[in-house]
């Protein structure tokens, strides 16, 4: 691999340039730039013009380290802090402050569910409780008596129903993954609208 030039009476070892062979073995696609910048370096190691595979390789690691380096974390757009329930005789506050847009300060947001609502969820819970987990689609239709997508597409409904199982997760009562799936920890009691 060692070239020797000849110049008017002088020898020069020239060497050729070091290749990373295990960078060179990795699979490539020529999707994105460092991609195509180590295909040209494994094309070029194949014709035996080393100066040039070097090139791409120095190429591809400074496209590689510009790519992990370029990584950030978007702020959030809605701010979300925790939830405080204040229980009322007949109905439950939950309270949430969220940033309305960019920028702005939070504002406390009310959502009021009533033990009535609550305690509909609850019986919903109680009789689907024959399995592991439920699915929050199976408790919303048995709640609303309509298909999962109606009420998953109506905004006000979905939101109440989001709250409730947040408060029931709240009370230890359930495990609410978010995931469309809910866990009884307790047999769910239903909320007694005539106590505080």
């Amino acid at each position: 691999m060692n070239k020797v030039i000849f110049e008017r009476g002088k020898f020069e070892r020239e060497e050729e340039p070091m290749l990373d062979l295990k960078m060179l073995k990795k699979r490539t696609s020529s999707k994105t730039p460092s991609g195509l910048m180590l295909k040209y370096a494994k094309q070029f190691r194949d014709k035996e013009n080393f100066l040039m595979a070097k090139l791409f390789q120095e190429l591809y690691t400074q496209i590689r380290n510009m790519e992990v380096s370029e990584e950030f974390k978007a702020n959030q757009w809605r701010g979300k802090s925790g939830v405080t329930y204040q229980i009322k005789p007949d109905y439950v506050i939950a309270i949430r402050f969220r940033k309305k847009d960019i920028g702005e300060d939070p504002v406390e947001v009310k959502t009021e569910m009533s033990k009535e609502q609550i305690n509909k969820v609850s019986l919903a819970i109680n009789q689907l409780n024959t399995k592991k987990s439920i699915n929050t689609s199976e408790i919303a239709e048995k709640v609303y008596n309509k298909a999962w997508h109606l009420v998953f597409s109506d905004r006000k409904k979905h939101t109440m129903l989001v709250e409730i199982l947040n408060y029931l997760e709240y009370k230890k009562q359930i495990k609410y993954s978010r995931r469309g799936r809910i866990e009884v920890l307790n047999q769910v009691k239903l909320e007694d609208s005539s106590l505080t």
